[in-house]
């Protein structure tokens, strides 16, 4: 490589992948990209835009703030009471948040020359890309209507990403537990713990999973892992001995013991969601890969009567379809940036993440344990476990990706249908767990 040259891979192949053409080196002025990026008249007609993710400089390091308030009682030798409280703060949390969202065109407000808002290039009745009142025909660039045209910084793609240190998440617990400890042969425990976790953003963090990502507030609720009931019950009971003294027979009758775990706790949260432009058509139509956007409730509809009262492992969707609507837009509406003609535009809603929750998870493990003792140091551990007794299926959260545009259609015509009711909506086809599995092992101790 000469001095002040790097190779490219501009005429490059298999043979030669990096090519025979050589270039400048880079100055290190990142304004230098700009002669990378499509122009104007490139993203009009559909050129490809460049994105990518950063992480933010300005971040601050994320901390949490941890406290708790124990009370602990023993009213007799083998009974104990415990009362707590166990609370979590978090601060400066990471989040995914596109730095590059489309804005709202007017008018009166144009962005780099666009007057109109629009994700959909509307097809006339006639044939051919609706004609805007400024003279100009309905674009179509490579992510949608005019949206590449509206982005703050143009070139970069709308699903440009920063990952900002913005989030909070709160969590607090009220944590009681009962045991009796083991007299008589018996030994019995129970706790109930109620929490609540709230957040702006759980999962991976791949993806935003509220509504508007530049209102990220709008989006606290409850955690994609908040378990708001949480029971426990555990026991051990001793056989009491069938022979007496230390025969060969009572080394085999005696010394069994039975014990298990019941655990009860409410299903996982879950939110409706749909990026085929049926919400937010504006900022990322059908090709959203940033965002989770939120299916709106119909006007009547709460999260209460929304619900089936299933789980929707059977034939009953776990929500009812008309209960769920479109956050359309009407032409004239946002100030008049919806062009006239053009009904099929979506906003985001508003809060409605994670107002829904999966039905009650149940499981119970039993074990039968026996010991043979032969002498002080050589023993033999014999158990059968059992585990999810009832063979009871606990279910993971429904089919919450709905496609309402159901063919992905990026150019709809004008006073043609577009959207469907939720197609596939409340379907549940995951457990979580396992189902009874049935082990024995024996164990040399020595």
């Amino acid at each position: 490589m000469h001095q002040g040259f790097i190779p490219t891979c501009i005429d490059g192949s298999l043979e030669n992948p990096w090519g025979s053409t050589q270039q400048p080196v880079p100055s290190g002025d990142p304004q230098e990209i700009t002669q990378y990026l499509p122009n104007a008249a490139g993203i009009e007609a559909g050129d490809k835009l460049f994105t990518f993710a950063t992480y933010d400089r300005a971040n601050k390091l994320p901390y949490t703030m941890n406290y708790t308030f124990d009370i602990q009682r023993q009213p007799r030798r083998d009974l104990a009471i415990d009362i707590g409280y166990v609370g979590n703060s978090g601060r400066h949390e990471v989040m995914p948040i596109p730095f590059n969202q489309a804005g709202i065109a007017t008018p009166t407000h144009p962005i780099h020359g666009q007057n109109y808002t629009y994700g959909y290039q509307l097809q006339a009745a006639t044939g051919g890309p609706l004609t805007l009142p400024d003279g100009t025909p309905m674009l179509a660039t490579y992510e949608g209507g005019n949206d590449d045209m509206r982005v703050p910084y143009l070139g970069y793609s709308a699903e440009s990403e920063s990952y900002k240190a913005l989030g909070v998440s709160n969590y607090n617990a009220l944590q009681t537990h009962l045991e009796k400890r083991l007299s008589h042969g018996v030994q019995v425990g129970f706790s109930y713990t109620w929490s609540h976790a709230l957040d702006e953003q759980s999962a991976l963090g791949l993806f935003y999973n509220g509504n508007n990502p530049l209102d990220s507030r709008n989006a606290y609720a409850s955690s994609d892992f908040d378990r708001t009931h949480v029971m426990n019950f555990n026991y051990l009971y001793q056989v009491p001995h069938f022979v007496k003294g230390n025969s060969l027979a009572g080394k085999f009758a005696n010394d069994w013991a039975i014990q298990g775990i019941v655990v009860i706790e409410s299903g996982q949260p879950y939110s409706v969601i749909d990026y085929t432009g049926a919400v937010g058509s504006i900022f990322y139509i059908v090709t959203d890969g940033i965002t989770n956007p939120i299916v709106p409730l119909a006007p009547g509809c709460t999260a209460n009567n929304a619900a089936a009262g299933a789980s929707g492992a059977g034939a009953t969707p776990a929500l009812k379809a008309d209960c769920f609507t479109l956050p359309l837009l009407q032409s004239g509406d946002l100030n008049g940036a919806i062009p006239p003609g053009d009904t099929f535009e979506t906003n985001f809603t508003s809060g409605q993440r994670n107002i829904f929750r999966q039905t009650w998870q149940k499981r119970a493990d039993i074990s039968l344990v026996k010991d043979i003792r032969f002498t002080e140091r050589v023993s033999l551990k014999y158990t059968m476990d059992v585990f999810n007794v009832t063979n009871t299926a606990s279910f993971d959260i429904p089919i919450d990706n709905v496609s309402q545009n159901q063919y992905y259609n990026d150019f709809p015509t004008q006073g043609q249908p577009l959207y469907n009711a939720p197609y596939g909506l409340g379907q549940t086809n995951k457990t979580i767990g396992g189902p009874r599995q049935i082990q024995m092992s024996l164990h040399l101790l020595f």
